[in-house]
């Protein structure tokens, strides 16, 4: 088979066609072995990260990139402010603070109609720009950011996990009220992202979710989830299913509570599995779509266990063993979780060049 391109062979990966050799995903780099790999200074990487990693990317053979996600220059830049905790301990707090957002929310929406048109817009040029800033050698999807498929989520990042689930248990009218409001606004930008990717004939594949589990399983019970969240999940994402659009979900922690129900919602496929955790590649092989194409995999060799601390060898076992379980089409090959400081650079490179050896053995 001829030599495909980074978008011909991501693509025919995701339609369940033959492709030269198995698509790479992006995966976190770390600034110390991007700059090793691309031989940059550090004043050049961070004067322009983006095409720091494009081109780290174009050296290990990266096809598609699903999330601007690159390492902070210092660590007060992290969203995450452990600060911050003490206003949100009480729950009433929490809860009063979650009536603002809905509000905002529903106002949001009043105006919607009115802007439609600039919002599509903004799609349009930020997919085209980012896709600019990549290169021609990393297709960029719709992908996890302000601009890509919305979802709704569990806001523990803002207030903290136990304020936010406190609030979830003693104020669930504020809470369906918070999630009602949150997927009627992700419904209307996932139209526009609809419309964005016709007018830019763009791949209808988008990358999304959110963690909603822990390295044991849900952090709210399955029955919780299936009367109270997953209706305005399905509200939210429904014009994209509508579209055709694939859209992959990522899965850190124990998944297997919520396989089923993001299935049922029309997610195609799951990036992650962090099987550490418990989340089986062998056996979420054997689900089916909704409708009935085989789940798509993006992942899944483990970053923390073997990439970290193994050898060669572990890496080449790695990398045969997520192969062989996951034998049928809409395999792309990454690491389960992000590879930071403590991963040696030569098992980085390593690993990079089995997904490009083992990837295109025939299937």
């Amino acid at each position: 088979m001829r030599e495909m391109s980074p978008r011909e062979r991501f693509l025919a990966a995701m339609n369940f066609e033959p492709s030269d050799r198995l698509p790479i995903m992006m995966n976190w780099l770390t600034a110390s072995y991007v700059q090793t790999l691309t031989g940059l200074s550090p004043d050049e990487y961070w004067a322009d990260q983006v095409g720091a990693h494009a081109r780290a990317f174009r050296l290990l053979g990266v096809d598609f990139c699903e999330q601007l996600a690159f390492p902070p220059r210092e660590e007060s830049q992290r969203s995450w402010s452990a600060g911050e905790m003490a206003r949100w301990l009480e729950p009433d707090a929490v809860a009063a603070d979650l009536e603002h957002h809905s509000a905002a929310a529903e106002q949001e929406m009043a105006a919607a109609p009115a802007r439609r048109e600039a919002h599509i817009q903004r799609i349009c040029d930020y997919q085209l720009a980012t896709q600019q800033r990549l290169g021609e050698h990393c297709l960029w999807l719709f992908g996890m950011d302000a601009h890509g498929p919305r979802d709704i989520g569990f806001p523990y990042g803002t207030y903290g996990y136990e304020g936010f689930f406190l609030a979830v248990a003693t104020h669930p009218e504020v809470m369906e009220r918070y999630w009602q409001a949150g997927a009627r606004l992700a419904r209307w930008h996932n139209e526009c992202v609809v419309e964005a990717a016709r007018r830019l004939a763009w791949p209808r594949i988008g990358y999304l979710g959110n963690d909603l589990t822990t390295q044991t399983g849900n952090m709210i019970s399955p029955a919780v989830m299936t009367r109270r969240f997953f209706p305005h999940l399905n509200h939210a994402l429904e014009p994209l299913v509508r579209a055709g659009f694939k859209l992959i979900w990522h899965s850190d922690g124990n998944m297997n509570d919520m396989l089923g129900p993001l299935i049922d919602l029309g997610i195609a496929g799951f990036q992650g599995f962090q099987e550490e955790c418990g989340t089986r590649i062998a056996e979420v092989a054997r689900r089916r779509a909704r409708n009935g194409d085989p789940l798509i995999l993006w992942g899944s060799v483990s970053a923390i266990d073997v990439v970290r601390q193994g050898s060669f060898a572990d890496i080449h076992r790695e990398v045969q063993r997520v192969l062989d379980e996951w034998p049928h089409p809409g395999l792309c090959l990454a690491t389960a979780s992000a590879m930071m400081d403590d991963v040696p650079h030569a098992n980085i490179t390593e690993m990079y060049r089995l997904f490009r050896t083992l990837g295109a053995a025939p299937r």
